[in-house]
């Protein structure tokens, strides 16, 4: 599955920034700035699911002496990332299988997840692998700028792959959280948007 996933966002990535609303940046300026003060106190942050880059600089502006390193499954994506922001540290990877080496310290004081976790074909292995590679007291955030209903009707009549790719309640997912052993779990499931907040122990 994951292989069907990473072709469907290289078959797009070239037209993908077409297809972004023009008032992207703004809404997400919005999304970030609860969150800015968890940036600024970060010596290190993993952004799962870059996709073309769009929330970099909104990142790196709430912090500019951070870490910031973004991953994402696709390379075509992230030829756009670059493009977008010549300056980040970009890295093809999956979420299942984080490349920062186990038996070490922790690697980030925050993880980002923004339009992403419904891509994870296996929750409980990526909130793992995330849990892995958090410091302790760290968060876990997931963010998506559009609210649950409607991204999943995108999903749900696109074609290919990601049309099982929904988000769950607000409910289902606290409990997710809870069951992989974060802590002080926070979900805010509007008409708005869905946003989640979590703590490693």
């Amino acid at each position: 599955m994951a292989s069907a996933i990473r072709d469907y966002f290289e078959s797009r990535a070239p037209t993908w920034n077409s297809m972004m609303p023009d008032h992207l940046d703004e809404t997400l300026r919005r999304m970030v700035a609860p969150f800015a003060d968890s940036f600024r106190a970060a010596r290190a942050v993993l952004e799962i699911g870059t996709g073309t880059g769009a929330l970099i600089p909104h990142l790196m502006a709430c912090a500019p002496d951070m870490r910031l390193v973004s991953i994402d499954l696709a390379h075509g994506m992230l030829v756009q990332a670059h493009a977008r922001c010549p300056y980040a540290c970009l890295v093809e990877a999956d979420a299942h299988h984080l490349p920062f080496a186990a038996g070490q310290q922790a690697w980030f004081d925050v993880v980002v997840c923004h339009n992403s976790f419904p891509h994870f074909a296996d929750r409980v292995r990526a909130l793992g692998e995330i849990r892995r590679v958090l410091r302790p007291g760290g968060q876990l955030l997931i963010l998506h700028n559009n609210p649950r209903e409607r991204v999943n009707a995108i999903h749900t009549n696109a074609d290919g792959p990601i049309a099982l790719d929904l988000l769950p309640l607000g409910e289902d997912l606290r409990q997710m959280l809870v069951q992989a052993g974060y802590l002080n779990v926070w979900v805010d499931d509007t008409d708005e948007h869905y946003l989640a907040r979590a703590w490693c122990p």
